[in-house]
């Protein structure tokens, strides 16, 4: 008998600054895991290449697959489309690979809804206090700006009891946050009561969740 392993879908999400896209990336060097890749009309920048950072598309192509429903969300951004093609998470979890979707506090509350099976990870820096201090204490921007980026932060650590996990990025040692990643996506590989991930319908956004 043939036994096919369910994989595993993980949203992280976290405050700004604290290290996903550094444990993203190391988490997949260790496990294959997939990232989906966002699409854009923007022209790409010159550090940027296609199908690596973004799928660079036209306005008029990307508009058309709007049309088609191959999007799972998109928005207009300053201008510009940006979303996330259906495929891009369909295909790996069709072919039994895991996938890992970064995202912000607003993303992990839609992502709960449009992804059944999936599970979310909150990625707290070591001491949230501190970098709450250092957050006031900036100088170099006005007082709005403060606010708001004390109010994303907030909105960030005030979340984590809606999460399945939450895990410490210490100072220095993002080893150990990959190394609990692993763990967890190991362990909810072998959860025989979680839901296999599955999308639910597709919507257009006011503002991008990631």
């Amino acid at each position: 008998m043939t036994i096919t392993r369910r994989p595993v879908a993980i949203v992280l999400h976290g405050p700004s600054g604290v290290g996903k896209d550094t444990v993203i990336d190391a988490l997949r060097a260790r496990c294959g895991i997939h990232r989906p890749t966002s699409s854009t009309s923007r022209p790409p920048r010159d550090d940027e290449r296609d199908g690596v950072h973004y799928h660079f598309l036209g306005r008029a192509e990307f508009e058309r697959k709007i049309a088609r429903g191959d999007f799972i969300e998109w928005a207009d951004v300053y201008g510009d489309w940006k979303g996330l093609e259906r495929q891009e998470v369909e295909r790996p979890l069709a072919e039994g690979r895991d996938i890992i979707i970064r995202t912000d506090v607003q993303g992990a509350r839609t992502w709960r809804e449009r992804l059944a099976g999936a599970v979310t990870v909150l990625l707290v820096p070591e001491h949230v206090d501190a970098v709450r201090e250092r957050l006031a204490a900036r100088g170099s921007d006005d007082e709005a700006a403060v606010r708001r980026r004390l109010a994303e932060f907030d909105a960030e650590i005030a979340d984590a009891p809606n999460n399945d996990y939450v895990v410490a990025n210490r100072n220095g040692r993002a080893h150990e946050a990959v190394a609990e990643l692993l763990q967890i996506v190991e362990r909810e590989r072998a959860n025989a009561d979680r839901p296999a991930p599955r999308l639910q319908a597709a919507h257009a956004l006011e503002e991008p969740g990631r």
